[in-house]
């Protein structure tokens, strides 16, 4: 026999008229690839302010002088360096914005942030997803190519016929981690897939290349391998007031040789490089220049439970006794 809820859910359903939904997702995002390539391609490229221009060109012009074995890519198909890791979507975080839209109404259903940890509290499934971390799931010594496009706009806009009222419980949302950045892959509702593809209509802004050897077996606990960043050069970019003395010490804070209960940290690295381990980190929050303490739970940062914005972590470079 049907409970009492069963029975008043029937009765919504036979007094709603079906409709189309459709679900947008805007914001920030793009395209990222990862794969490997020769250790003769890595030795050539490393350190070289020209990757890009390379990557990009469709023609030999200005790289007749490259040797055959460090062309990795060819015509400007960057994006067909991809072994590892291909993807492209809309960025998980809260810059960026889910919206469902009622096409019989002709209004907005419901709307949210895609950051991953309000979408859980609003009890969204966000199980779904998939990790590519070089530098944990490579051995040592591979040669890895990574390429990225940063984009603005719509990377998603798809429809559905729904015959009972709406209820943002029944989506779900599957996400790709690539090398740190967490990408939108899908979006379901009720259980069927929702074919967005035709919504994509975005506007590129940047790009970024690198090539990296990966270090995984031999890397000491809470560190990572890559291209090192130059502290210097970020506190030169903070634009708020400091205190007379205050960019000084944080300048000290950081260029000097650092300690956690007696074992020297490592280099500091951006937050683009995430640690190959969890655990407390010493990093710089926004634009604040002193060291403070977060930690990452593998996913994201956070201090007291709460998600925070790191610029620069750094861990130790052994591990503790």
């Amino acid at each position: 026999m049907a409970t009492k809820k069963q029975k008043e859910e029937l009765l919504e359903a036979l007094k709603f008229t079906p409709r189309d939904i459709t679900v947008t997702l805007s914001g920030y995002g793009g395209e990222i690839v990862l794969g490997r390539i020769s250790e003769a391609a890595y030795d050539y490229w490393e350190g070289r302010d020209d990757l890009a221009d390379f990557a990009t060109t469709w023609s030999d012009e200005g790289f007749e002088d490259v040797p055959s074995d460090a062309r990795f890519c060819t015509d400007g198909c960057w994006h067909d360096v991809d072994d590892i890791c291909h993807e492209s979507g809309c960025e998980a975080s809260d810059c960026c914005s889910i919206t469902v839209y009622d096409e019989l109404e002709g209004q907005d259903l419901w709307e949210s942030n895609l950051d991953l940890d309000n979408l859980a509290s609003k009890g969204i499934d966000t199980s779904d997803h998939n990790h590519y971390q070089p530098q944990e799931d490579e051995p040592t010594g591979t040669y890895v190519f990574l390429g990225q496009s940063f984009e603005k706009g719509t990377f998603f806009s798809g429809s559905l016929r729904i015959t009972r009222p709406f209820d943002p419980k029944k989506l779900s949302i599957s996400w790709t981690d690539c090398d740190g950045w967490r990408l939108i892959a899908g979006v379901s509702y009720d259980g069927e897939d929702i074919e967005g593809c035709d919504g994509y209509s975005t506007t590129g802004k940047s790009m970024e290349f690198q090539v990296y050897r990966v270090e995984n077996d031999d890397m000491p606990e809470n560190a990572c391998s890559s291209e090192k960043w130059n502290p210097a050069e970020e506190l030169e970019k903070i634009q708020v007031p400091i205190l007379d003395g205050e960019e000084m010490q944080a300048q000290e804070a950081i260029d000097n040789e650092p300690k956690w209960e007696g074992i020297p940290l490592t280099p500091w690295w951006p937050d683009s490089q995430k640690p190959v381990r969890e655990g407390e980190y010493e990093v710089i929050l926004g634009t604040w220049p002193f060291p403070l303490r977060a930690h990452w739970d593998g996913v994201l940062w956070k201090q007291s439970d709460q998600p925070v914005i790191v610029n620069q972590w750094r861990g130790l470079s052994q591990p503790l006794e």
